[in-house]
């Protein structure tokens, strides 16, 4: 007799995880945005709970969109773009992090930040056509 999937499998939970990073990593400058402005250090501590809250999460989801896609839902090629976008999107995330704790405003960090933001609208937009298309 073939196993079902549990409720709470995979293909369930990466749709989950995978709506966190974007919108912690907004609000994560949304607080940097916020601490430059008034130079307030507490809304760089924010930021830096959101940030790492959304590394995090970006972890997971792509570790259960991998095990999704261990399950063969989609074609191998339109996942394998999608999980590159994604893996570039952990990789900026990570280095955001660091320097929203070192040094958050340096031109360095904004590069990072600007990336990440791209590397996150890619992968969304992606992800996107895999869904509804």
């Amino acid at each position: 007799m073939p196993r079902k999937l549990p409720m709470l499998s995979t293909p369930a939970l990466h749709p989950f995880f995978s709506h966190f990073p974007p919108a912690l990593f907004l609000a994560g400058l949304a607080m940097l945005a916020l601490a430059h402005r008034r130079s307030d250090p507490r809304w760089i501590h924010a930021a830096c709970l959101n940030f790492s809250a959304g590394l995090l999460s970006s972890v997971l989801a792509v570790l259960t969109g991998m095990f999704a896609a261990d399950i063969a839902l989609w074609p191998v090629v339109e996942v394998e773009g999608h999980q590159g976008y994604s893996f570039a999107t952990v990789i900026f995330y990570a280095a955001c992090t660091v320097f929203v704790y070192t040094q958050p405003f340096t031109p360095a960090a904004l590069f990072f930040y600007g990336l990440n933001v791209l590397a996150i609208g890619a992968t969304a937009w992606s992800g996107y056509l895999l869904v509804f298309h």
